[in-house]
């Protein structure tokens, strides 16, 4: 299976990633924007508190060092002071923790929606190569007109079943990343069946599941390729300059990389058909 999908990979590359970027650009652009909205509701939430506290006492220490008072019973009361003020900063770290962790609840919720976005994404772009590539494996010429031609006479019924599997995918994966897996491994057959087959929906996520029988194997590995290709995306980006050359570095490498693993899905569907 990996062998066969390297060899379409690399022999029809320009075609494949073409059709793959129609979907996959577009969703690379949401998402990414849904993660910039999230990192700018933490930092309004004002992270800067704690530090400004602990640094103003930190200045007072300094002071009472560098200018200490007149008497000694005035050095003592100044210190004192300032081991109170010390004293009711931490006592106050729990209400911080917990309003900073109350920042991080936006970003959870933009992290899911960036990842449901790429999901549908990826969904679009594994329905629109699976035509293609069963084009392509019979020698016949093909082309991404011709795919999304296919795709697109079922925009609809895609739609609701990709939304449907990325949002179940990506509930998933907020428990240890494990469940979102094993559900996206699940529903590698959905896109053919609603694009050739007619089902959608649930009826079409339940058929996918039901007929991966002995291939779950092969559908976890292709998954799982999908996911380092996302964290390799990420770590490459975060090795380009700040602003938006990195979620453009992101998206070149998903669009370059990500159709290998989806022919390799494609090719699985008509290995059980």
């Amino acid at each position: 299976m990996i062998a066969q999908s390297l060899s379409l990979y690399r022999r029809h590359f320009g075609t494949l990633v073409f059709t793959c970027a129609v979907a996959l650009l577009p969703a690379n652009v949401l998402a990414a924007g849904a993660v910039v909205f999230g990192l700018a509701a933490l930092n309004a939430g004002g992270l800067a508190e704690p530090q400004t506290h602990s640094e103003q006492v930190q200045e007072k220490q300094r002071d009472l060092r560098e200018s200490p008072p007149a008497t000694s019973e005035a050095r003592d009361e100044r210190a004192r002071q300032i081991g109170r003020e010390a004293l009711e900063g931490n006592a106050g770290s729990t209400f911080d923790a917990l309003h900073f962790l109350r920042g991080l609840v936006p970003v959870a919720y933009a992290t899911a929606i960036a990842a449901a976005i790429l999901l549908a994404g990826l969904f679009l772009a594994h329905a629109a190569l699976v035509p293609l590539v069963l084009e392509l494996t019979q020698g016949r010429p093909a082309g991404p007109a011709q795919a999304w031609a296919v795709a697109g006479s079922r925009i609809g019924a895609l739609l609701v079943t990709g939304l449907l599997a990325a949002l179940l995918v990506a509930l998933g994966a907020l428990f240890f990343i494990v469940p979102g897996l094993l559900l996206a491994a699940g529903f590698s057959l959905a896109p053919p069946i609603v694009v050739l087959e007619g089902a959608y929906g649930r009826a079409a996520l339940e058929n996918s599941w039901r007929r991966l029988r002995c291939n779950w194997g092969a559908a976890l590995s292709l998954w799982a390729l999908i996911a380092v290709i996302t964290v390799l995306a990420s770590a490459l980006a975060a090795l380009a300059p700040l602003g938006p050359w990195r979620p453009v570095t992101a998206a070149v490498v998903r669009m370059i990389l990500y159709p290998f693993p989806l022919v390799g899905l494609a090719l699985l569907y008509r290995k059980v058909t």
